[in-house]
């Protein structure tokens, strides 16, 4: 994912809208590039900020984006451990109909 496609997809990640490879390609890229990372801030500290300024709250905008990246962190490592339980599943499935083709052919 280049710098223009980060970018485009700001909004969707600050808004929780973006998912699966896409999160994992952004979130690659936001580790790579510092210009992205310092635009991601901004647009986080307009969008969360308005809204917390208009409740009239309190907030540390710094540290809800970091958690926000961590549970974005998070999301990635539980979809790699799940596409690899699938893979190991299906080899395991694969390996059972050609065991079973074995013992059927040596009847």
């Amino acid at each position: 994912m280049n710098c223009k496609e980060t970018r485009k997809n700001i909004y969707r990640f600050i808004e929780d809208e973006i998912d699966g490879k896409e999160l994992q390609n952004f979130m690659k890229h936001m580790a790579e590039c510092e210009e992205c990372r310092e635009e991601l801030g901004i647009q986080f500290l307009v969008t969360e900020g308005m809204q917390h300024l208009e409740k009239e709250n309190t907030f540390d905008l710094q540290s809800r984006l970091d958690k926000k990246m961590e549970l974005a962190r998070r999301k990635i490592s539980s979809r790699k451990r799940i596409l690899w339980f699938m893979y190991f599943m299906e080899t395991l499935a694969i390996l059972a109909v050609i065991f079973m083709t074995i013992l059927v052919i040596m009847k």
